[in-house]
């Protein structure tokens, strides 16, 4: 945006608002431009990444953000807690912070600590990385690593589910990767972990496994991870807000209430007592011979059907991958990193805040009060961003901001003219 900034722009090279005319950017683009021309996903994306995606990468991030969007029910924190505060009779906002605040690294924020852990593998390979290393060579690699980590007693985020025998979304999700023909070094290390972990643990993947590897291929860092998960989760939020506040009144609540008085016992139940006493049941080999005769019913339900159709696809791709080249593709897989924005870095230590002051002046002789104090603060907000570690040192910098502070001082005597 530096290129095509205004000269009165309240804003960062995200979005902002001109002074001197009615007109709203978003990444350099007139917001009215964008509104009836694009669709919400590519305003999204091009507000977070400062451009619009490919047609893969559209795909790609309607995936995503599909995925994450459905709750389940009164189970997950992000719907129960909502529903939860709907039901004191607070408005949406407040019961729609109250399901952020519900999030953490065993909910939503699993898929920022999946999204590092295949970073750290994507560094760590390319490091090593030998000229000519394949997609196999890395698969290979995640496999080890994923089996250092769990030898170590770490765990892996994004595999496991607390409410599910197996999440039935990553299969499916895998395989219109590969219907798609959507390749990328994010999907080799993944099908490294999901191989390790099924292999060694029993532990199938979750929508957070595999949602980390696509939010890494389309560029995004690992900080923008739990905010995505949360963008698309806040529609179920608002879904059940509106529920719980008209059509079931306080029926969560009562719902939840109903429990201690029916079964006291469990409500006070010891589970993590419990919870052991389980895994060792779990691990005898009579409960495994049990498992063995209700294995063998799933294996012919439908699910379990489609979750083998779907699996032979994944596996038909992966020869041809295995023996592709991947260099140049580690070479672009440094993680990414938040940087200053691109219009204060271009301003810090240049002319430019100082031809400013001259811009400022005209403004002040032509424009009403309130245009007057922001277009002041601003001014000085760009000359404070100007100075150096020891302003004394910086004499240039001094000057500046007696500039900026005599400007707010006319601008504050002129404001309160009649």
């Amino acid at each position: 945006m530096n290129s095509q900034r205004p000269k009165f722009y309240l804003g960062t090279e995200i979005d902002g608002v001109q002074l001197n005319a009615e007109q709203l950017n978003v990444r350099a683009k007139d917001l009215n431009s964008l509104i009836g021309t694009v669709t919400y996903t590519d305003a999204v994306f091009h507000i977070l990444k400062g451009k619009f995606p490919t047609e893969e990468e559209r795909k790609l991030f309607d995936i995503v953000l599909v995925a994450f969007h459905g709750g389940f029910g009164l189970l997950p924190p992000t719907t129960f807690v909502p529903r939860i505060v709907a039901g004191t009779g607070v408005g949406v906002p407040q019961a729609m912070a109250a399901g952020f605040l519900a999030s953490g690294p065993y909910h939503v924020g699993a898929v920022e600590h999946a999204m590092k852990f295949y970073q750290s593998i994507a560094d760590d390979f390319a490091k090593t990385a030998k000229p000519g290393a394949t997609a196999g060579d890395l698969e290979l690699f995640a496999y080890e690593t994923t089996l250092q980590r769990i030898a170590s007693g770490q765990t892996v985020a994004g595999f496991g589910h607390p409410l599910l025998r197996k999440d039935p979304r990553p299969t499916h999700v895998r395989r219109l990767l590969c219907e798609m023909k959507s390749e990328s070094i994010y999907f080799d290390i993944y099908d490294g972990v999901v191989r390790c972990l099924e292999e060694k643990k029993g532990v199938p993947a979750n929508v957070d496994g595999i949602t980390a590897a696509i939010i890494l291929r389309l560029g995004f860092n690992y900080q923008y991870g739990t905010g995505l998960f949360l963008l698309a989760r806040s529609s179920a939020m608002l879904a059940h807000i509106i529920e719980e506040q008209t059509e079931m009144p306080y029926q969560t609540m009562r719902r939840f209430m109903l429990m201690p008085i029916l079964a006291p016992k469990l409500f006070n139940a010891d589970f993590k007592s419990l919870s052991k006493r389980f895994n060792k049941l779990r691990d005898s080999k009579i409960f495994q011979s049990f498992q063995g005769i209700l294995g063998k019913r799933r294996e012919n339900n439908a699910f379990a059907k489609q979750e083998r159709i779907d699996k032979d696809a994944i596996q038909a791709t992966r020869p041809a991958r295995a023996a592709t080249a991947i260099q140049s593709e580690l070479q672009g897989s440094s993680g990414a990193i938040i940087k200053e924005d691109p219009y204060v870095a271009a301003t810090r230590g240049t002319p430019e805040c100082t031809e400013a002051q001259g811009d400022l002046e005209a403004l002040l002789g032509e424009s009403s009060s309130p245009e007057m104090m922001a277009g002041a603060a601003f001014f000085l907000s760009n000359c404070l961003q100007t100075m150096s570690a020891d302003p004394s040192k910086d004499e240039r910098a001094q000057k500046l901001i007696e500039s900026a502070l005599q400007l707010v001082q006319q601008a504050s005597e002129l404001s309160g003219e009649p």
